[in-house]
């Protein structure tokens, strides 16, 4: 199963750009990305983030993303704390959950806000923040019932960019948000 996003046009802004592609288009790293996954056919919306002259494929419409997403779905309700905009995607299970009181989108690159945030679905229970997740503070008095930290990028160092690896970078979010947050989740996790 995935949740296939649609409305997103295609464009490029600084290191990041959006690409309709199918199983047999699209940059490298998307096309090799089809062939480990084994990527049905299809469509699908990929963000990619620019590392010298070549693009990642950095997210994907895609069943696996739509599997790695599954323990954030089985926990949606109340109010949800989300590190990372992504191409939107977990916007439609969340949308479609009237348990879902409140979705506050904690964004870091100003170039994926552009490019996607118009564009994605979301209704009046959605806030962008244009901050990073690991510095960012907070207002006063937040708690959230659900924290979903989906920011792969920097999984591997804190923000003095110690190399911490996974187990590392959980134990900084629990640390930073566990007292916000009631349930904390991310990816990789």
């Amino acid at each position: 199963m995935r949740w296939q996003v649609t409305g997103i046009p295609d464009g490029e802004s600084g290191d990041y750009k959006i690409h309709n592609c199918t199983e047999s288009t699209g940059e490298d790293s998307w096309l090799n990305y089809v062939n480990y996954a084994n990527v049905p056919s299809g469509d699908y919306t990929v963000l990619y983030r620019r590392f010298g002259t070549s693009w990642l494929n950095i997210m994907q419409d895609t069943s696996r993303e739509y599997d790695e997403h599954d323990w954030l779905v089985q926990r949606m309700s109340g109010d949800v704390l989300i590190g990372g905009l992504g191409i939107g995607m977990i916007h439609i299970p969340l949308l479609a959950s009237s348990d879902v009181t409140s979705v506050t989108i904690v964004e870091k690159e100003q170039d994926v806000i552009d490019l996607v945030w118009d564009h994605c679905a979301k209704d009046d229970r959605f806030t962008l923040v244009h901050d990073d997740i690991h510095t960012w503070t907070p207002p006063e008095g937040s708690s959230w019932d659900v924290g979903w930290f989906d920011t792969w990028l920097t999984t591997d160092c804190d923000e003095d960019g110690n190399i911490i690896g996974s187990e590392g970078y959980k134990t900084m979010i629990e640390n930073k948000y566990g007292s916000l947050v009631t349930e904390i989740g991310g990816w990789n996790w």
